[in-house]
């Protein structure tokens, strides 16, 4: 009988318990060899998706996989031992059969001579006379030329070496690079799951708030309730409603944009607005316990004439689609200015009519 490990010890390790679906679908597959020559792992950030391509490049090196408790509600999965010699090699990040590619350091793209080292690494023999693994990391982050050159690699594919690329924005990826390239979406998880796996880690505590926080998102979550990230998120928000009241200049607030990270404030701004939307036209507050959105929901007081929460819920619409924008310019690689950006996002939030 296979060893089993309890859930608690394997927390912070893929599968997490809102994975079990992907990793069952694809462990079957590699059980009856027909695992696919390429997956584009792809959902938003804060899902693992990562670490979910890591572990199951470990397990299918792994020489004696083990079972783990159920994941996601689904039976007992079989995950990579730990202590066998390719897991121990993959332990210290140097298994010869594993190829990760990600942006050097201090770029934001990968580049052709970075495509050119998996093109020989997948034509080469395994050196454990099993299968080998490409993990690509950021895959959205493939300039043009690496992106031709990977789709060669592709559109030839070689015997039992699997691709997995990993993106947070897959409509950034060519569209012939999709389209080669089994889909494995992943999804936030349910507030019960992600809840219950975060008290797992930090036990007791404002689970609720981190997990409003970070858009049910349970990595994020976890940076926040560890990293004191959850006092930086209410310190901004803060800041923006005392805008809005005249108590706070735009430049005040830009000077904690610049401590805080401009994704990391953005997305909070854009929760916000969802927040503030929804309030605006139905008088319903999310989640009642966290302290940190009161002085959101003091801002307006929802009107009981239709026309006009409309009118109010469509102006923060639109605010928010230019706060999305801004997330998405400042993730790209056209090098964007990130103060004309966040001045602008302020200024038009300074100037909406909530009333």
């Amino acid at each position: 009988m296979a060893e089993t490990i309890s859930s608690s010890e394997n927390a912070l390790s893929a599968p997490f318990p809102w994975q079990g679906a992907q990793w069952t679908q694809l462990s079957r597959a590699f059980a009856v060899k027909q695992l696919a020559h390429a997956y584009l792992l792809s959902g938003c950030e804060g899902l693992g998706k990562s670490l979910f391509a890591d572990g199951f490049a470990r397990y299918v090196l792994c020489m004696k996989p083990i079972v783990q408790g159920a994941i996601g509600g689904l039976a007992d999965t079989a995950v990579a031992c730990g202590s066998c010699n390719n897991c121990l090699k993959c332990g210290v990040g140097n298994h010869p059969d594993i190829l990760t590619i990600e942006p050097g350091e201090g770029s934001k793209n990968i580049k052709i001579d970075q495509i050119r080292r998996l093109s020989e690494f997948v034509i080469r023999s395994s050196h454990s006379g099993g299968a080998k693994v490409v993990i690509i990391q950021d895959a959205h982050l493939l300039n043009a030329n690496a992106a031709n050159a990977l789709l060669k690699t592709l559109e030839e594919p070689n015997d039992n070496t699997h691709v997995f690329l990993v993106s947070n924005h897959p409509g950034r990826l060519v569209a012939t690079i999709r389209s080669r390239c089994q889909k494995l979406p992943f999804v936030v998880p349910g507030a019960d799951i992600a809840a219950s796996w975060l008290q797992t880690i930090i036990g007791e505590g404002n689970i609720n708030s981190i997990l409003e926080a970070s858009d049910m998102r349970p990595l994020i979550a976890l940076q926040l309730a560890e990293g004191g990230l959850l006092q930086d998120r209410a310190q901004f928000l803060q800041s923006i409603c005392d805008v809005k009241a005249g108590k706070k200049s735009i430049q005040q607030v830009l000077s904690l944009v610049a401590k805080n990270g401009e994704l990391e404030v953005l997305q909070h701004f854009s929760a916000f607005l969802s927040k503030l939307t929804k309030y605006s036209l139905t008088g319903i507050i999310d989640n009642e316990g966290d302290p940190e959105l009161q002085s959101m929901y003091a801002l307006l007081i929802p009107s009981k004439e239709k026309s006009i929460a409309q009118e109010v819920a469509s102006s923060l619409a639109l605010l928010y689609t230019e706060v999305e924008t801004a997330r998405r310019q400042l993730s790209s690689t056209t090098n964007p200015n990130p103060q004309l950006i966040m001045e602008s996002i302020l200024w038009q939030w300074s100037k909406l009519n909530l009333h």
